[in-house]
């Protein structure tokens, strides 16, 4: 039996499932910058592989890419609206 089950951070703006998101990973740098983790975007959810995730369930390597991930579906933030030089 395994010491921890394993855990997903479930997104609120979208279902992992079918999206086009399944199956992506995100290279995110550890604290000290020397090293990175990967943030998996999986049918359940988000996972994290450093220490954090694996007894809390969340992680600050996976609730920033959950962050940009919502706040680039939601369309309720502003639009920037992009001026070109003449």
């Amino acid at each position: 039996m395994a010491k921890f089950t394993k855990r997903y951070l479930k997104p609120t703006l979208f279902k992992p499932k079918g999206s086009v998101f399944e199956g992506l990973i995100w290279k995110q740098p550890n604290s000290k910058g020397t090293d990175t983790y990967d943030v998996t975007c999986t049918d359940k959810g988000f996972t994290c592989d450093c220490p954090g995730f694996t007894f809390r369930g969340k992680c600050k390597h996976s609730l920033e890419v959950l962050t940009r991930v919502e706040v680039a579906l939601d369309d309720k933030h502003p639009q920037y609206q992009w001026e070109f030089a003449q």
